[in-house]
């Protein structure tokens, strides 16, 4: 298995582990917030957006988010709560769909990304493309960050579940 089906791998298990976790919640359940200084589910699928979209960006594919979605995101932006602006949740998970299936045709069809040219432009516009030299390095670290915070998706989940129970009663 070349490191192209690795990756494929990966981002279809994260695709599908996303799908899941998100199932038929509304934006105002996306914004929910555990106890502590934990992330919300929007703004968890909003970084996974960002993540994403540095990969299209570091192929030369057309980039999904607006430069002010990319601010909201991106690493060290401020927490969402219920009161701050957000991006509409139907919005950020057409991104990640979006930009999962371009990935994954680009996977596709690559051959093995080890072979590919080194990223030429570390400092690609919106900022988000810039720790490593190779494609493959790159996607290593972006499918592995990505991993994780789809495993912050299912306790949030399961809360906006039990507030919604809760809501009917």
């Amino acid at each position: 298995m070349n490191q192209s089906d690795v990756f494929s791998v990966i981002l279809k298990r994260n695709q599908e582990s996303i799908a899941g976790a998100i199932a038929d919640l509304s934006h105002k359940e996306s914004v929910l917030q555990l106890p502590g200084e934990s992330n919300c589910m929007n703004w968890i699928i909003g970084h996974i957006c960002v993540y994403r979209d540095g990969m299209l960006a570091c192929l030369d594919q057309e980039e999904q988010m607006t430069e002010s979605e990319v601010n909201i995101y991106r690493y060290g932006s401020q927490r969402i709560k219920e009161d701050t602006d957000a991006t509409n949740f139907v919005r950020l998970i057409d991104l990640q769909e979006a930009a999962f299936h371009v990935l994954i045709e680009w996977l596709g069809s690559a051959g093995d990304v080890r072979f590919l040219p080194d990223i030429q432009n570390n400092s690609l516009k919106k900022g988000y493309c810039g720790y490593f030299d190779t494609v493959s390095e790159h996607f290593a670290q972006m499918l592995g960050h990505e991993a994780i915070h789809v495993g912050e998706l299912n306790p949030l989940r399961e809360l906006a579940l039990v507030q919604r129970e809760e809501g009917r009663r």
